[in-house]
């Protein structure tokens, strides 16, 4: 199980690229895990710190790099769809004479039933991603994704289209961890924010696009239109490659290299860089996960990784970050864009015509936050993003609660801090939490905890989308977007304490970041991690 420590292999460590640093011995790694179970013997393996190689792809690796991507988006695309669903069926069930009526209960069910099913989904990706692969975990979620569009299409009373709901939001459950792992360990440093970040705008264009159709077709139409999407991008991953950190766990070195090749475009001094790293690292990680024979040295083991200190901060910086995203209104204007628009602009306000132009706004500011993760840091975004939105949203609680009578400058201005809302919040709050799910949580844990982070989290946009019609007719549109403003503006102050900046940072960077005792930004060393790549062997 030890790396080769020949002198021809030690060299190949330290010239296969410029960058490419030294071999200095430590003391053993696992030195942990050791004292838990003294009869497994360790010595030999090697730990990677402060792995950060500069590399950039040639333009044939970059095209390769797209079109992974442009699968991901495809189904990206396919997953905002049922996300917005809600929005535009709920005000054809209302009408006394539709096929089918749902009043506002029954309507609060069916839009945060999607969100119920999807923590299922969420939690089983986990294993999934360590078993079958990340393509394939991303093919076989679209199969439940069209079908539970099938469902809701032939639905004749509203226990079918329940059902429906249920199933679509499994599969959008399911397909989350493995968007964002795929798209981050396929992309190179420099292209991962823009490559995460296309990934929202799909998801937005795909919103977008179940807004257009809801205006002009029946909602039974607009499910059947919605089977294409998830059909292409299962088409579509027969012709990409599995991720290659994936199958050097797995033992597949070879597969894994042909991989990385095209992905870097022949780049043949890169793809021994980077094969290296991984390998060291994957020796580490499969070290520990096999330590136990037996199922509760397993679970024992499993348990240990996600407490360690290195998994259990990034996960603490991301649920807290997605549950002050949350509470700021993110997904409640999704869910109920159209009677969120009727609530706040009464009758003056076209109420489909403007939920189609906030779902545009949110493709909009999707596309720019992918230029803008280009050129900004990742906090200077957040706290961009945070503020606007707190403003935006305490501006709309202030006007709605002076204002005494509907007049035509409603619609002018309650227009303006919806939008203005919807953009602000989109540029950062909306797409910053996939870029940290791809990003912070290090590769021994990105199955199992990313399964678990989005667990906590679609249970929470479940609570909070099936409780929100009881809010709102308790507190009114004016105490809603009070709490929005509040919750952004906490969110700024977290993302200034807490969140680093991954901006250009290798993923083998940011997993040495949390492996130090800080457990805020601010607090974090001021020593620089120097432009080189050591390679620990233990001793």
């Amino acid at each position: 199980m030890a790396l080769d420590t020949s002198e021809e292999n030690r060299s190949m460590l330290r010239y296969s690229s410029s960058n490419y640093a030294k071999v200095i011995k430590v003391k053993d790694v696992c030195e942990d895990i050791e004292n838990n179970n003294s009869s497994t013997n360790l010595g030999g393996f090697y730990k990677v710190e402060n792995a950060t190689t500069r590399y950039s792809s040639n333009r044939k690796g970059v095209f390769a790099q797209c079109l992974v991507a442009g699968a991901v988006l495809l189904l990206s695309a396919g997953a905002g769809m049922p996300i917005g669903y809600s929005a535009i069926l709920l005000p054809q069930l209302s009408v006394k004479n539709a096929t089918m009526y749902a009043d506002r209960e029954i309507g609060s069910w069916i839009a945060s039933v999607h969100s119920l099913a999807t923590p299922i989904g969420s939690l089983l990706s986990g294993p999934f991603l360590d078993t079958i692969g990340r393509r394939g975990c991303l093919q076989l979620s679209a199969i439940p994704l069209c079908l539970g569009w099938l469902v809701m299409g032939f639905a004749k009373n509203i226990p079918v289209l329940l059902a429906g709901r249920v199933v679509s939001g499994f599969a959008v459950g399911f397909m989350a961890v493995p968007i964002q792992v795929l798209v981050g360990e396929t992309a190179d440093p420099a292209l991962r924010g823009i490559l995460i970040g296309g990934v929202f705008a799909a998801y937005s264009f795909g919103i977008l696009s179940i807004y257009s159709l809801g205006a002009s077709f029946e909602w039974n139409v607009v499910a059947f239109c919605s089977t294409v999407l998830p059909v292409v991008a299962f088409i579509s991953f027969c012709f990409i490659p599995e991720s290659p950190v994936w199958l050097i766990g797995q033992g597949k070195n070879e597969k894994a290299r042909k991989a990385l090749l095209w992905l870097r475009g022949g780049d043949t001094e890169q793809v021994d860089t980077e094969i290296t790293i991984l390998e060291a690292r994957a020796k580490v990680d499969i070290a520990q996960k096999s330590l136990g024979t037996s199922f509760s040295q397993r679970a024992s083991t499993t348990l240990c990784i996600i407490v360690s200190p290195d998994v259990l901060k990034p996960l603490s910086i991301i649920n807290i970050f997605n549950a002050l995203q949350l509470t700021s209104g993110t997904y409640v204007i999704v869910f109920y864009a159209v009677d969120l628009v009727q609530d706040i602009g009464g009758k003056s306000m076209d109420s489909y015509l403007a939920a189609i132009i906030t779902a545009f706004v949110r493709f909009f500011f999707c596309l720019l936050a992918c230029v803008l993760l280009l050129k900004m840091r990742r906090r200077s975004l957040g706290m961009f993003s945070a503020i606007g939105t707190s403003l935006a949203s305490l501006v709309l609680a202030a006007y709605t609660s002076i204002k005494k009578e509907e007049s035509d400058m409603d619609t002018y201005v309650l227009g303006i801090c919806l939008f203005a809302y919807v953009g602000a919040n989109t540029v950062g709050l909306f797409t910053l939490p996939g870029l940290m799910i791809g990003e912070l949580l290090p590769q021994k844990a990105r199955g199992i905890g990313g399964g678990f982070n989005f667990f906590l989290f679609n249970f929470f946009l479940f609570v909070v989308t099936k409780s929100f019609p009881a809010v709102n007719n308790a507190i009114g549109i004016t105490g809603a977007f009070a709490i929005f403003g509040i919750s952004a503006l906490m969110e700024a102050a977290f993302i200034y304490i807490a969140l680093p900046e991954t901006r250009n940072q290798t993923l083998e960077e940011i997993e040495d970041y949390f492996q130090q005792s800080n457990l805020l930004w601010i607090t974090r060393s001021s020593r620089r991690t120097r432009n080189e790549n050591i390679i620990v062997e233990h001793s």
